[in-house]
C-alpha cells in the first residue's frame, strides 16, 4: 500500500511586490508574503482583514513569489502577518527553497514568540522585531517574551520597531530602551509613529517624538525615528 504523506499548507492573505515601508531598509523593493492571523489586538493595527486568505501549499507559494517578481526587482523577501510565527512549522519547509533561491529572507514579528523563533531562526537572515509597548497597543504586556525573543534573534541581524502613539507612556519606552540595552546596546531601535487610518488619529507631537529619541540614545548607539513611508506615499 502506497503511503501519501499530506504536504504542509498554512493561511496566506496576499503575495505582493512592493517597496519595503518600514524600518532600517525602508525603500528597498522586497516581496511580500502576508501570512494570516495574529496573536494581539493592538489599537493601532492597519493589518488588512477584508482579503480573504488562501489555504497555501509551499509550491504555491513559491510559484506566486517567482510571478510577483518576475522583473528580478527584488532580491528579498519579507515574511510578514499578521504574526507570521503562527506559521513557524510551515515557514520551517517554506524558508529554505527561497534560500537556495538566492533571496535574502527578512521577518517582520512582533517578538512575543521566542520558542517558535527558534524553529526558523536558521533560514532567516534579517529579523525586525516590534516591542510591543502596552500604553500602544491597549494590549498586556510582553516584556519576559520580548527579553527572550530579542537574545535569541541577535544571532542574525536584529532591528527593534516600536509603535509610538499619543497615548505612548515614556515609562513604557524606558523600559524597553533598558531591556534593548541589556541585550546590546548597538541594536538599532526605530521610533515608529503610528500611521493614522479610519478614526485613529493618535499620534504624538515631534517634540514628544524628539525628546523620546534623545533620552533612548544616552543609552543605545542607533536610535532612528522612521514613519510608514508606504502609508505617507500610498503605496500597497
Amino acid at each position: 500500500m502506497k503511503v501519501v504523506f499530506k504536504q504542509p499548507t498554512a493561511k496566506v492573505s496576499e503575495v505582493f511586490l512592493s517597496v519595503q515601508g518600514e524600518g532600517v531598509y525602508a525603500g528597498e523593493p522586497h516581496v511580500f508574503v502576508r501570512f494570516h492571523g495574529c496573536n494581539m489586538r493592538c489599537a493601532f493595527c492597519d493589518t488588512p482583514q477584508s482579503v480573504a486568505p488562501e489555504e497555501s501549499s509551499i509550491r504555491s507559494i513559491v510559484d506566486r513569489i517567482v510571478d510577483a517578481n518576475a522583473g528580478n526587482t527584488a532580491g528579498a523577501i519579507t515574511i510578514t502577518g499578521g504574526e507570521p510565527l503562527l506559521h513557524s512549522h510551515f515557514l520551517k519547509c517554506l524558508l529554505p527553497p527561497l534560500k537556495e533561491k538566492g533571496y535574502s529572507i527578512h521577518l517582520d514579528t512582533n517578538g512575543t514568540m521566542p520558542d517558535r523563533l527558534n524553529d526558523v531562526i536558521g533560514a532567516v537572515d534579517i529579523i525586525a522585531m516590534d516591542i510591543k509597548l502596552p500604553s500602544s497597543t491597549k494590549d498586556k504586556h510582553f516584556w519576559e517574551e520580548h527579553l527572550a525573543f530579542l537574545q535569541a534573534a541577535k544571532s542574525r541581524k536584529v532591528f527593534v520597531k516600536m509603535v509610538i502613539t499619543d497615548e505612548t507612556q515614556e515609562s513604557d519606552i524606558d523600559k524597553a530602551v533598558t531591556l534593548i540595552e541589556s541585550v546590546d546596546s548597538g541594536i538599532p531601535l526605530v521610533l515608529q509613529p503610528a500611521s493614522e487610518f479610519g478614526e485613529f488619529k493618535s499620534r504624538p507631537d515631534v517634540a514628544r517624538i524628539m525628546g523620546w529619541q534623545k533620552k533612548a540614545r544616552e543609552k543605545l548607539t542607533d536610535v532612528r525615528v522612521i514613519p510608514q513611508l508606504h502609508k505617507i506615499e500610498g503605496i500597497r
